[in-house]
C-alpha cells in the first residue's frame, strides 16, 4: 500500500447518518474517484465509532492505501456539533451526548481527522465544489428528515448570537398545524419535511380519498408511508400525492421568499433528498416564487428567475461536502 494516484495524498470525505455510512475518495478539485456505504452500527458511540473507521477502512483497502496515502478525513455528523474541540454533543439519529468523535476517530485511523455538523458540511462543499462558488452571500437550505440552513453573509458562515441562525426548520408556518420534535405547532420542518411529507398524504387518505398509495382491496390502511412513495405516485399522477406536493412545494416557497427578504443573498441553494428526489416538488416551489414575485414588487427586487436552485452536487453532497472540511484550498 502507498500514496495516492499519481503520488499525491488525496482526502476522504465521510457522511455519517442514523442508517449509514458513506465515504468517498475525492481529489482535490471535488471528484468522486471511489465510494463505499456500509450501515451505521447504532449500538453504542463505540460501536458507531467503530463501523464509521470500518468504512473509511474498506475504501482505502479498495483503493490500495495506507494512512501514508491519505492526507486528511472530513466527517459530517447529524445532530449538535463542536467542530473546534472534535465533539458530538447531541445526536438524535445517532444516539450520541458528548462524544470525543474526532479523537475517536483518529486513533482508530492514524489519520487527521476533522467533523462538523453534516448540513454546514454540505454547505462547505456547494461553496467549494458546487452552486455558490465564489459567492460571498448565499443561502443552503437543506431539506430532508429535518429542515435547516446556512446562512453566508460577506464569505462567513453566520451563526447568529445563540448558534441558532439558520434554524428555520422551527419557524411556524402553519398556526396550529402539526406538532413539532421541537413542541411547537405547524413548524417548517413539521410540514415540509420528508416525514411530513408522507404523513400529509396519509392524512388524506384517511379521510377517504381514493389513492394508488393504498388501493382499494390493498387490505388495512398503512400506518405509515414514505416521502419516496408520495413522490413515486405524483410522478404517475396520483392524486393525493400530486395534491401533496403542491400544498408542500407552496408551503417552502413562503419560506423561501422569507430567507430571500431577511438576507437579500446572490443565491439560494436547497439540498437534502426531499426536493432533489422529485423534480414536480422543485416545478410547484419555482412556480410558486414566480407568482409571488408578480404579486409583490418588494419580493420582485429581491427573486430573479435564477434566485433559487437545486444543490449542484446531487448525491454526493454529503461526502464532497465532509471532503471540504479538510480539502486544501486552490
Amino acid at each position: 500500500m502507498g500514496p495516492g494516484i499519481g503520488g499525491q495524498k488525496q482526502v476522504i470525505g465521510a457522511d455519517v447518518g442514523g442508517t449509514k455510512i458513506a465515504a468517498s475518495l475525492v481529489d482535490m478539485r471535488g471528484s468522486v474517484l471511489s465510494s463505499v456505504r456500509r450501515p451505521t452500527d447504532l449500538g453504542g458511540a463505540e460501536a458507531t465509532l467503530d463501523s464509521i473507521a470500518d468504512t473509511v477502512k474498506e475504501l482505502m483497502a479498495i483503493n490500495g492505501l495506507d494512512a501514508s496515502g491519505i492526507d486528511a478525513i472530513g466527517f459530517g455528523i447529524p445532530g449538535l456539533v463542536d467542530a473546534e474541540r472534535g465533539i458530538g454533543i447531541a445526536s438524535v439519529n445517532l444516539g450520541w451526548r458528548n462524544v470525543a468523535v474526532r479523537s475517536g476517530l483518529e486513533s482508530r485511523l492514524g489519520i487527521r481527522c476533522a467533523i462538523d455538523n453534516d448540513v454546514r458540511a454540505g454547505a462547505l462543499g456547494e461553496a467549494r465544489f458546487g452552486a455558490a462558488r465564489g459567492l460571498g452571500n448565499w443561502v443552503y437550505l437543506n431539506i430532508g428528515t429535518g429542515i435547516s440552513a446556512v446562512i453566508w453573509l460577506e464569505g462567513k458562515v453566520f451563526t447568529g448570537v445563540r448558534g441558532l441562525a439558520g434554524e428555520i426548520g422551527h419557524a411556524v408556518l402553519v398556526p396550529d398545524g402539526p406538532r413539532c420534535k421541537c413542541g411547537g405547532r405547524g413548524c417548517f420542518e413539521a410540514v415540509a419535511a420528508g416525514p411530513a411529507i408522507a404523513e400529509r398524504a396519509l392524512e388524506k387518505i384517511r379521510r377517504g380519498r381514493a389513492s394508488l398509495l393504498a388501493p382499494p382491496g390493498s387490505g388495512p390502511l398503512p400506518d405509515t408511508l414514505t416521502a419516496e412513495a408520495v413522490f413515486g405516485y405524483a410522478a404517475l399522477g396520483d392524486s393525493v400525492a400530486v395534491e401533496t406536493l403542491k400544498e408542500v412545494g407552496t408551503l417552502t416557497a413562503y419560506a423561501l421568499e422569507y430567507l430571500a427578504l431577511a438576507y437579500d443573498p446572490d443565491l439560494i441553494v436547497i439540498g437534502g433528498s426531499v426536493v432533489a428526489g422529485s423534480p414536480l416538488l422543485f416545478e410547484v416551489i419555482q412556480n410558486e416564487l414566480r407568482e409571488l414575485r408578480d404579486t409583490s414588487w418588494v419580493f420582485g427586487r429581491s427573486n430573479s428567475k435564477d434566485l433559487v436552485m437545486l444543490s449542484a452536487l446531487g448525491n454526493n453532497a454529503g461526502v464532497l461536502g465532509a471532503a471540504a472540511l479538510v480539502a486544501p484550498q486552490p
